[in-house]
């Protein structure tokens, strides 16, 4: 299983194909899959300084 840095840096990388279009919404979440079995959900809020952080991920059984 990857470390939670390694998650966290391919979510970070993802994050704006999933930013959401109303710019009243403070969390978001969505899954993605690493090569060849690996499968995620993260979650992430919008701060006060209107940007997006990290709050969590759990490993998704396929």
């Amino acid at each position: 299983m990857l470390k939670e840095e390694q998650v966290k840096m391919i979510a970070d990388t993802l994050l704006p194909g999933f930013l959401p279009k109303d710019s009243a919404e403070a969390e978001l979440s969505f899954h993605f899959t690493v090569p060849p079995n690996q499968s995620f959900k993260v979650w992430y809020g919008r701060n006060n300084k209107n940007t997006w952080d990290f709050k969590k991920f759990e490993q998704v059984q396929v």
